[in-house]
C-alpha cells in the first residue's frame, strides 16, 4: 500500500467517524420533537411511522422491491447493494404536516414542521454495502377534554371535567448491511437500536363539589433495546433495459426492554401545564422494568414487485402484514387516560407507486430529466373501535426528484393527502396533508486517484 492509498483510506475513515457522530447527535434531537396531534396516538405505542425516505414517500411509501444507485431505501436493507461501488450518499429530510381533526361536535386544526430523518450509505468492500441512519418509529401527541354534561346538569355536584394529554416518541437508529452471494440476488439486514419515552396524563375535576380533590394519573414508558430485520431482492432481466425485481422483508417478533412508571394522586391544585395535581397525596406509585415479553414489536412480513425500464419508468407494488394481535405491550392508555374499549388486530398495508423520467440524458431541456413520482396506499391499522370497525388510513402521494447537473445529487419533494378514521360511532376523522423535503447528496469518496 503506497502513501497516497493510505491517505485516501484514512481520509474516508475520518469522514465515516464524523458521520456516526452526526447521526448520534441528530437522534438525540429527534427524540424531543412532536409530529402528531392525533387522538388515536394515545393507544399502544402511538402512531407508527412509515419507513422509507424522499423517493419512497412520493411513491405511496413503497420500497420492498425498489433498488437504485441514486437514492437510499431503508424499507428493504437488501436494496443497499444497488449503490454505486465508489460513492458515498448522504440523505436528510424535513417534513411538515397540516392535520384537521373532526368529530360530530368539533373541529380542530394543527400544523408543524420537524426534522424527519438522516442517513448515509457507502460501500465497505466489493461484496458489501452499508447504511447508517436515524428515523422516528412511533409518535404520541394528543390533548382533549371531556365531561359528563350529557347526563347531569352543569350545576350538579356530580358534574365532572376530564382532561387527557400525551406526548413523546420512539426513535430508531440503525446500521444496515447488504451483500450479494450470487449474481442478481442481494441479501440485507438491519441492526437497530430503538429508544424513546412516551408519557400519558389525565386529570379529573369536580367543579361543583367544594371538598372534592382533583384526581390525576400519569404514566411513562421508556424503551431502549436492540432488534433486527431482514430483506431480500432478486432481479430478473427480461430484455435490454427491462427487468423485474422481486423483494421480501421479514421482522421477527422481538421483546423490548425498558421501564414503566405509573402514578395516581389526589390534591387541591393543578400544575402550570394543567396535566397533574399538586399538593398531592400519592394513592399509588409503581415502577416496573419491562421483561422481554412485556413489550413486543410484532412479527412483520412484506412482499414487493417492481417492473423497471432503466432510466425511464418504474412501477411497483407492496403488501405488508404486521401481526399485532399476537404481540403484547403495556396498556399505555388505560392507566393514564381512562379505560379504553379499543382492541388490537393485525395491520395490513397495500401500496402502489410509479416513477417516470421523460429523458434522463437530455442536455437542453431540464424538465425532461426530472423524476416524476406518484402513488397510493391503503392501510388497515391495528386499532379496532368498540363497534368492531378497524381503523383505516388511505393516502395519495406525488412528488418530484430534481437532479443537479452532471451529478447523482438530487433534491426531492413529496406530498401526501390522506384520510384516517371516521366520525361515526363517536370516533374522530383525520384529514391530513404532509410534505417532505429531502436532499440526496452524492460524492465520489472511494475513487482511487492516480498521479503521474
Amino acid at each position: 500500500m503506497d502513501l497516497t492509498e493510505f491517505s485516501n483510506i484514512m481520509h474516508n475513515t475520518y469522514k465515516v467517524i464524523l458521520t456516526f457522530v452526526l447521526v448520534s447527535l441528530l437522534s438525540v434531537s429527534a427524540e424531543a420533537q412532536n409530529r402528531t396531534y392525533s387522538p388515536y396516538s394515545r393507544y399502544g405505542l402511538g402512531e407508527a411511522q412509515d419507513g422509507g425516505f424522499g423517493r419512497n414517500a412520493a411513491m405511496g411509501h413503497t420500497g420492498i422491491a425498489l433498488s437504485s444507485s441514486f437514492n437510499l431505501n431503508n424499507i428493504n436493507p437488501a436494496s443497499y447493494f444497488s449503490m454505486d461501488s465508489i460513492s458515498f450518499f448522504f440523505e436528510g429530510g424535513v417534513s411538515g404536516f397540516d392535520q384537521k381533526i373532526k368529530s360530530k361536535e368539533m373541529t380542530a386544526q394543527f400544523s408543524d414542521m420537524n426534522f424527519s430523518y438522516f442517513a448515509v450509505g457507502y460501500p465497505v468492500s466489493k461484496w458489501g454495502f452499508m447504511s447508517v441512519g436515524v428515523k422516528p418509529e412511533s409518535l404520541v401527541g394528543y390533548q382533549f377534554f371531556d365531561d359528563n354534561a350529557s347526563s347531569v346538569d352543569l350545576t350538579d355536584g356530580n358534574y365532572t371535567k376530564y382532561n387527557a394529554s400525551g406526548s413523546g416518541n420512539t426513535t430508531k437508529a440503525y446500521v444496515g448491511l447488504a451483500l450479494s452471494p450470487i449474481k442478481n440476488l442481494s441479501l440485507g439486514a438491519h441492526f437497530s437500536y430503538l429508544f424513546g419515552k412516551i408519557e400519558h396524563f389525565s386529570l379529573a375535576q369536580f367543579p361543583n363539589d367544594p371538598i372534592a380533590l382533583k384526581l390525576g394519573t400519569a404514566q411513562s414508558i421508556a424503551i431502549n433495546d436492540f432488534y433486527m430485520d431482514f430483506g431480500i431482492q432478486y432481479r430478473h432481466q427480461l430484455k435490454e433495459r427491462h427487468n423485474v425485481v422481486i423483494g421480501a422483508i421479514y421482522h421477527p417478533k422481538t421483546g423490548m426492554k425498558g421501564k414503566v412508571k405509573s402514578l395516581v394522586a389526589a390534591g387541591n391544585g393543578v400544575d402550570a401545564d394543567g396535566t397533574m395535581v399538586i399538593v398531592a397525596d400519592t394513592i399509588r406509585y409503581t415502577e416496573t422494568k419491562l421483561r422481554d415479553n412485556a413489550l413486543e414489536i410484532p412479527e412483520k412480513i412484506g412482499f414487493g414487485l417492481a417492473y423497471n425500464i432503466d432510466d425511464l419508468l418504474t412501477v411497483t407494488a407492496d403488501y405488508t402484514l404486521a401481526k399485532w394481535s399476537e404481540s403484547d405491550f403495556p396498556n399505555l392508555s388505560n392507566a393514564a387516560s381512562g379505560s379504553s374499549n379499543f382492541s388490537i388486530d393485525d395491520e395490513e398495508t397495500f401500496a402502489f407507486g410509479l416513477e417516470y423520467i421523460p429523458n434522463y440524458r437530455s442536455a437542453s431541456f431540464y424538465p425532461s430529466r426530472i423524476k416524476y413520482r406518484l402513488g397510493t396506499s391503503y392501510k388497515k391499522e391495528y386499532l379496532v373501535a368498540p363497534n368492531g370497525e378497524q381503523l383505516t388510513d388511505f393516502g395519495i402521494t406525488f412528488g418530484v426528484g430534481l437532479p443537479l447537473k452532471r451529478s447523482k445529487t438530487s433534491f426531492n419533494l413529496a406530498f401526501e393527502w390522506g384520510q384516517r378514521g371516521t366520525t361515526s360511532n363517536s370516533l374522530v376523522k383525520e384529514d391530513y396533508l404532509r410534505f417532505t423535503m429531502n436532499l440526496t447528496l452524492h460524492e465520489y469518496w472511494f475513487m482511487k486517484r492516480k498521479f503521474d
